[in-house]
């Protein structure tokens, strides 16, 4: 979006701003960031914008709310007067289900796929530059905070560490993968960890990164390489567990693309009025024989009993 606005209006009409996430961005966003807008011929303005973030967080995962109000939201209360464009396409939720303009902020790229930005991209010799853990889309480490960011030393420590300490051991070890990331979930008073790598590391690696995960005083009680399918226990408001469509839209659009193991999931009713969204309190490896963990697992429970978490 950055090289499509200084083609249109100039260097001298364009702001290249960029808001840091802080301990949730991944390291090499900032290198990056600069690294682009420098060669473009900007110097990037950067925002704080930690606070936001875990303001939105705190009542449970909301990717969608987090965009409208700690990025986009944040943007116009910097620049209340200024045209802000995104880079919203088919391939995200905005593009599929969003309006082109709205409010001042615009999606030129609203009506191509993924893959047609991509191609732009290339014909224009730009470099696409991988940033996270999955080669299918960037992301801020947040998203592998499966339970309310009630607690940012506690909760959000825990995710952006462990993520953080995954993707360096990799990297050392020059590991390449579809998919590598940490999801913490489990009770408010723990964190859980559950490992996702594909393809899956070996018996010594795992091992190795098993042992620095466990040495690196991270806030986390537990951690699971998960070879099996999985099932989650998750909690939600009644706006989830009343809404058959907004479940599977958590359950296929969320969660499933971040596991590396097929899913089952056991939906509860949350007594927790605070909870704005879900928090996955569980995760169990299924004992008995099932497909392949590289095949669909779409079962999903229909049990909504009452819990006071």
């Amino acid at each position: 979006m950055l090289w499509l606005a200084v083609r249109a209006k100039g260097l001298d009409g364009v702001l290249a701003a960029h808001l840091d996430w802080g301990i949730y961005a991944y390291f090499s966003v900032r290198e990056r960031v600069q690294y682009f807008s420098r060669g473009i011929g900007l110097e990037p303005c950067i925002i704080p914008s930690q606070g936001e973030l875990e303001a939105v967080l705190k009542r449970g995962p909301a990717c969608n709310r987090c965009t409208r109000q700690a990025k986009l939201g944040r943007l116009r209360r910097q620049f209340p007067e200024a045209l802000i464009l995104t880079g919203a396409n088919r391939s995200d939720s905005w593009g599929q289900r969003g309006e082109p303009l709205i409010n001042g902020i615009l999606a030129p790229l609203f009506a191509l796929e993924k893959s047609e930005v991509r191609l732009l991209a290339a014909e224009a010799g730009l470099q696409v530059m991988a940033v996270g853990e999955s080669d299918r889309r960037e992301g801020c480490k947040a998203k592998h905070l499966l339970k309310p960011l009630a607690t940012p030393d506690f909760h959000g420590r825990a995710v952006a560490q462990a993520n953080e300490m995954l993707l360096s051991f990799l990297a050392e070890r020059r590991i390449c993968c579809r998919l590598a990331n940490v999801k913490i979930l489990g009770p408010l008073s723990e964190n859980s960890a559950v490992v996702n790598i594909l393809p899956p590391l070996g018996e010594r690696e795992e091992e190795a990164l098993r042992v620095a995960l466990q040495g690196a005083e991270l806030p986390i009680h537990s951690f699971l390489f998960p070879h099996r399918p999985l099932s989650l226990t998750m909690v939600a408001n009644p706006a989830l567990t009343n809404d058959a469509h907004a479940r599977s839209a958590v359950e296929d659009g969320i969660l499933r693309p971040g596991f590396a193991v097929p899913l089952r999931f056991r939906w509860l009713r949350s007594g927790n009025k605070r909870l704005g969204s879900f928090h996955v309190v569980e995760a169990e490896e299924i004992k008995t024989r099932s497909p392949s963990p590289h095949l669909p697992f779409m079962t999903s429970s229909s049990s909504l009993d009452e819990t006071g978490l």
